[in-house]
């Protein structure tokens, strides 16, 4: 009786082993694969904060390499005004702002209308010198870039001077209907 009962705990101890031999091979070979980069062994303490950032879902590392295909303007104004003055245009546009780190000079934004509301924006702020900033709009989705773009950099033109506000767009109900009776009548034919 005796040999049966070690040997049915030997069979527990083996098989307890084992998973945790799979579990441990596991670890190390995920460890191994985080590893293997060259980029990520020449500074691991950035790279495992941006990796902390890529599964948490908030790492700008795709709009930062998207950056090479942004659409730009310079402005003659100081690195705060522009922050200051695009943090109003979107605001403005009810654009959400995802994140924003004006030290290191961008904002990410999402919830563009006409666009997916998940799709990030990224736009970046360079500071050239001290009366001139260059603003960078990035992002994966061509449309949505293009949209940002054009209507930031047309906000930013109108908050700096640059062109006059855009007028109310203001058409109450009787004038509409007032538009609609000066209109010519043309009558059908009568065969089609």
């Amino acid at each position: 009786m005796k040999s049966v009962m070690s040997s049915k705990v030997l069979k527990l101890d083996s098989h307890h082993y084992s998973k945790f031999g799979l579990l441990r091979f596991i670890l190390i070979f995920v460890f191994m694969g985080l590893c293997s980069s060259c980029s990520f062994l020449d500074h691991p303490a950035d790279n495992m904060v941006e990796l902390g950032k890529t599964i948490w879902g908030s790492s700008t590392r795709a709009l930062e390499q998207a950056r090479d295909k942004a659409l730009t303007k310079t402005y003659d104004k100081p690195y705060w005004d522009c922050v200051r003055s695009t943090i109003a245009v979107v605001g403005k546009r009810k654009w959400v702002i995802f994140k924003k780190d004006e030290v290191n000079g961008y904002l990410v934004i999402m919830g563009v209308k006409g666009c997916v509301n998940s799709t990030e924006i990224g736009i970046f702020f360079d500071e050239i010198s001290d009366t001139q900033t260059r603003i960078e709009v990035a992002s994966l989705s061509t449309n949505a870039k293009r949209k940002v773009a054009r209507a930031l950099f047309h906000g930013l033109d109108i908050a700096f001077g640059y062109v006059p506000p855009d007028p109310p767009e203001a058409i109450n109900d009787t004038d509409a209907s007032k538009k609609d009776q000066n209109q010519p009548v043309f009558p059908l034919p009568d065969t089609l």
